[in-house]
This record gives C-alpha cells, sequence and structure tokens, in this order.
C-alpha cells in the first residue's frame, strides 16, 4: 500500500496533468499563435480592460515580455491598447471583435476535443469526472488558488 500523498503532491500532480493537457492541444497553430499569445488573448478575452500589469502578473511574465505579445496580437487586430482616462500612466487591454472570434474559435475546437475524450467514459464515469471537476474548481477558487470570475460578453 502507498503512503497517503501529501497535499502538495496531489496539486503537482494536478497541474502537471493539466499542464499535460492543455499542451497537447495544438489549436493555437490553427490560428497562428504562440501558446502564451493564446492565453494571453484568452485573458483579454475574460476580463477586456484589464491593464498591462494585472494581464503580466496574471499570466506570470514580465512587463516587457508582455508588451512584445501585446504588439503582436494588436497588429493583428486580437486586442486594442487604450490609456486609463483616470490615470493615462495606465494602460489598459481591450478585446477587439475579431479577438473574441478566434477565442470562441478556439475554445469550440478544445470543448470538442474534449467533449470526444471524455464520451469514451460511460455514464457514471462521465458524471463523476463533472461532479469532482466542479469541486475542485470550486475549492480552488475558494482558497484564492484561482481567480474565476463571469466572462464579460
Amino acid at each position: 500500500m502507498e503512503p497517503e500523498q501529501s497535499s502538495n503532491d496531489i496539486f503537482g500532480q494536478l497541474f502537471l496533468t493539466l499542464i499535460q493537457a492543455i499542451s497537447q492541444n495544438r489549436f493555437p497553430d490553427k490560428f497562428g499563435l504562440t501558446r502564451l499569445q493564446a492565453i494571453t488573448l484568452r485573458n483579454v478575452y475574460r476580463q477586456s480592460g484589464i491593464t498591462m500589469t494585472q494581464l503580466a502578473q496574471k499570466i506570470g511574465i514580465t512587463r516587457p515580455q508582455l508588451t512584445r505579445i501585446i504588439d503582436t496580437l494588436e497588429e493583428r487586430g486580437l486586442v486594442s491598447r487604450h490609456h486609463n482616462d483616470d490615470n493615462h500612466r495606465v494602460i489598459n487591454v481591450l478585446r477587439t471583435e475579431k479577438g473574441k472570434k478566434v477565442v470562441k474559435k478556439h475554445m469550440d475546437l478544445i470543448q470538442s476535443r474534449i467533449q470526444k475524450l471524455v464520451d469514451t467514459l460511460d455514464d457514471e464515469d462521465q458524471k463523476a469526472l463533472v461532479t469532482h471537476l466542479q469541486e475542485t474548481i470550486r475549492l480552488m477558487e475558494k482558497a484564492g488558488i484561482v481567480e474565476l470570475g463571469v466572462e464579460k460578453n
């Protein structure tokens, strides 16, 4: 019998598993995006108007790295930058209609791929998976591990 895993070990395993699932997703290539560009675009989609500082912190990259990514996304018409009305030193990143369409198509492809894989499970296992994932997400949000919030249209 294996010794009980610590919560650190379990979280590590969970995050590695999620990273593996995400890295197996080759869809950003279809849109001509790097993974980091796709992550950035998704975060702007979720929180249009986010500041450059907040976005860099959320993604876990430096401001200069983010500036290069936003430059590319803005050149492609996927996001736009505007100086904050209250503080002109603060730059907000906004989604565009074109960026919104790309994120929607990207998410539809991911969800379709995942659904095909989940469909290989029997009904009981599918229900268990959904229940456990919902509870995991709820508790991770409650603990402050993730910040979800509702997507704005």
